[in-house]
């Protein structure tokens, strides 16, 4: 078995029915080549006294986002989902977002849409597709 796992067994699934009584999970990978997870620390640097002037470093917040990047394809349910974002503002950008790990974690949990671009790129090239999904909060982690 291999010890590395590949980028791909990570499986991601959004919410397209974030007003609905139960979620409609649409896996997010038709088009996607690329996934970027960032996980920027907010931190405290502090010195004190018995510390002899050297600082200890807190981290008071986590900003967790996952950056998608790929090529259009119409037709996806997540990518249509996504796509039809490009124009709202406020709670209309906001869904859930499935995470499921190659170990068998899952994260999961209320996410911000932005930065969607549905199209770009040269006359002879795929169609551009791009969106950030930004964790509002603590996400559920499970086994």
């Amino acid at each position: 078995m291999n010890e590395f796992p590949l980028n791909y067994k990570n499986k991601y699934s959004i919410n397209i029915t974030p007003e609905g009584a139960e979620p409609t999970w649409a896996p997010i990978g038709a088009g996607i080549s690329s996934v970027d997870p960032s996980f920027d620390d907010e931190t405290d640097d502090t010195a004190y006294y018995d510390g002899e002037g050297f600082s200890s470093e807190t981290v008071t917040g986590i900003k967790a986002t996952l950056t998608f990047t790929g090529h259009r394809k119409y037709g996806d349910e997540a990518q249509d989902y996504i796509a039809s974002l490009a124009f709202e503002v406020g709670a209309k950008r906001e869904t859930e977002l499935k995470w499921e790990q190659p170990d068998g974690r899952v994260i999961t949990g209320p996410v911000t849409i932005s930065g969607i671009k549905t199209t770009g790129g040269d006359a002879n090239s795929k169609s551009e597709f791009e969106f950030t999904a930004t964790f509002n909060g603590k996400p559920q982690l499970t086994n």
